[in-house]
């Protein structure tokens, strides 16, 4: 695992050591640059495999295919034992060299071979051409930016926010994020700057650049087979995948939240490795009500790993939001990033590589959305007088906690959206904010300079095609495409790297996402019960009360911490003066979302969360142009302390 940037059309070696450094974190172990007329590349690396000799950047024999990599190649022994038997020779026993011997043979094809998690450059001194890659389902992070005949790359925006003082805010990045919490690829919140899409490539080649969608899911399983046979084929699938991913020259441990995803890879390590750490973590006092540690030991007890729990004081990590924004770049609406980034802080301690279970949700239907579309079907058939005057009384009267649980919402949010057609009530149940809330909250310099002020094109392209395909595949679709690469994988991308903790994803496997997919909805999603077959599977390894529980999900104590002793911080931070001084949000709305949250009427920890996330990295990134967080505080952001008061940057013009 690690951290690449480079340039090509241009000279500065200066700058690719600056773009290198900022991504020191990713890989604290080793550096590496490689520079020639018109090309750089730098290399921060994490060693995992090949611990001796896998320097990057790395070339093919005659040094005519040069590679930066961040990843992991799964596949890449039978990979390498095919070449070799062509003639290719081998110089290090690393994942990476194949990428080179592989391009040597297959041009621009050699990224179907690949089987992992990557990002990755090839510059081919023959063509001159740079070649961009991101894997399939995007569990790493690619961002380039074009200017004329000139390209910079880098894992993380950082690296490219080195070439220059000016950033400019995008407009229609804040509509997309207020509507949808993520701003789907290729648009970040930087003007110029953008990301590489999951399954895409990028070439740049005579001052030219083409971008390439070299894959999508559900193509190749096109056959309905029996549920039994489904379920053994999963399986099978399920135990290569976690296998795949425990090759490493150093220890891997798991995250173990006792749900059934993250239970079902721990079960699995422990049957393909002698010893697994397990890592968790949880609160101690007025927060322990969001405690799964129970169920955490329980699996552990069962599978007979060594377990290591963090014990957080019932308070919240708010200092530690400039640390958080600097790692994302962007802003990020996940009210737990405060909690991964000490879990994955804690596990570095222990372990260099873990094994997560994210994306399990988004290809079996976990989500309670999913079982929302089918519970539509049968609510419609009520009388609408019974709905009416019955049910949505009592739902609309429900008081809303911010204690754990999130019923009373995803009720009102259900019982609103019951008139509508299906795609539209889905597309509200998504949203991160209701329509007429966002058109509020956006100042009119934001939707004046934006071509969607609604920020809804992408879920609308998803949810609402002309062709006959169940709502349920379009909204998995929605989230393999969106939610899962540019919220869920991302925040576990920049939360692990933070630490130098290399995650792994088994669930993400692109040939597991691809089977699973194309099973009938009916196997993944039986009535209400979600993960049907997942849970069937499951039964043979991991304990039954993990497989019966409810679903709850981790959450934080965000909501309550709000209430109380960030209470005050809130009030100051997203006052009406700070909030005009940034330009983005209308003020009275702000307060209305806070005063709701304050007075116990309505739930808006995600909401608020978010809203904070936007306004601090607007006055971390554009104001005070922080390139360097080692010596920033949160004392430093305008509106930490009632005293700060400052001029803001418009939209749409650029930082000074």
């Amino acid at each position: 695992m690690c951290g690449i940037a480079g340039y090509v059309g241009f000279n500065d070696s200066q700058l690719l050591r600056a773009m290198g450094a900022s991504l020191t974190h990713r890989g604290p172990d080793d550096a590496g640059f490689y520079t020639a007329p018109g090309i750089g590349l730098a290399h921060r690396r994490l060693s995992v495999i090949d611990l001796k000799s896998g320097h990057q950047p790395m070339a093919n024999e005659d040094q005519t295919v040069w590679t930066v990599f961040n990843g992991e190649i799964y596949n890449y022994e039978d990979i390498r034992a095919r070449l070799t038997a062509m003639g290719h020779r081998f110089a290090t026993t690393s994942d990476t060299e194949v990428i080179v011997h592989l391009y040597e043979d297959d041009g621009l094809d050699f990224v179907q071979h690949l089987r992992g998690m990557f990002a990755l450059a090839i510059w081919d001194t023959r063509r001159r051409r740079l070649i961009l890659a991101r894997d399939r389902i995007g569990e790493k992070p690619l961002y380039y930016a074009v200017d004329g005949e000139r390209l910079l790359f880098g894992s993380e925006a950082k690296a490219i926010l080195q070439r220059s003082a000016r950033r400019t805010v995008s407009s229609q990045a804040v509509c997309d994020f207020l509507a949808m919490g993520y701003v789907p690829a290729p648009r970040t919140f930087y003007e110029g700057i953008q990301k590489l899409a999951p399954g895409h490539l990028l070439v740049h080649e005579d001052g030219q650049v083409r971008l390439t969608h070299y894959w999508r899911w559900g193509d190749r399983y096109q056959e309905a087979i029996p549920f039994r046979e489904a379920k053994r084929e999963l399986a099978g699938r399920l135990s290569e995948t976690v296998k795949l991913c425990l090759k490493s020259d150093v220890e891997v441990g798991g995250f173990l939240s006792g749900g059934i995803d993250s239970s079902i890879i721990v079960a699995l390590m422990r049957r393909h490795a002698a010893q697994v750490q397990t890592f968790a973590v949880g609160f101690v006092g007025a927060a322990a009500g969001y405690n799964e540690l129970s169920y955490a030991r329980l699996v552990a007890d069962a599978v007979g790993s060594t377990h290591h729990e963090l014990i957080l004081q019932a308070r919240s990590s708010v200092e530690l939001l400039p640390k958080i924004l600097w790692h994302y770049d962007e802003p990020h609406g996940e009210p737990t990033s405060v909690l991964v980034y000490l879990l994955c802080e804690f596990t570095r301690r222990f372990v260099k590589v873990a094994v997560g279970g994210t994306g399990g949700d988004e290809i079996f239907f976990g989500y309670p959305r999913f079982s929302g579309i089918r519970a539509l079907e049968y609510y419609r058939m009520l009388p609408r007088a019974i709905r009416r005057h019955l049910v949505e009384r009592v739902v609309q009267r429900w008081p809303e906690t911010s204690k754990g649980g999130r019923f009373a919402n995803h009720a009102r949010r259900f019982v609103q959206g019951s008139e509508l057609p299906s795609h539209e009530a889905y597309l509200n149940w998504v949203s991160l904010l209701h329509r007429d809330v966002r058109a509020a909250l956006l100042t009119d310099a934001v939707t004046a300079d934006a071509e969607d002020p609604r920020g809804e094109a992408v879920l609308r392209e998803y949810l609402c095609g002309n062709d006959d395909r169940d709502l349920l595949d379009r909204a998995a679709d929605l989230d393999i495409a969106g939610y899962l690469p540019e919220y869920q994988l991302n925040y576990m991308d920049r939360m692990s790297m933070a630490h130098g903790l290399e995650v792994r994803s088994p669930l993400c496997d692109y040939d597991l996402v691809d089977f699973v997919t194309s099973l009938p909805a009916s196997y993944r999603l039986k009535g209400r019960r979600s993960k049907h077959i997942l849970k069937e599977v499951a039964a043979e390894w991991i304990p039954g009360a993990i497989i019966r529980r409810r679903k709850r999900g981790f959450d934080s104590p965000i909501g309550e911490w709000i209430k109380g002793e960030l209470r005050g911080f809130m009030e100051t931070f997203l006052s009406k003066e700070n909030v005009e001084a940034s330009g983005l949000l209308n003020p009275e709305p702000v307060a209305r979302l806070l005063g709701d949250h304050l007075s116990g009427r309505r739930n808006h920890s995600l909401q608020l969360w978010s809203l904070l996330a936007l306004e601090a990295w607007y006055r971390m990134y554009i104001e005070d142009h922080v390139t360097d967080v080692s010596s920033y505080s949160l004392r430093d952001m305008r509106g930490a302390t009632p005293s700060q008061s400052r001029t803001s940057v418009p939209v749409g013009a650029a930082g000074s």
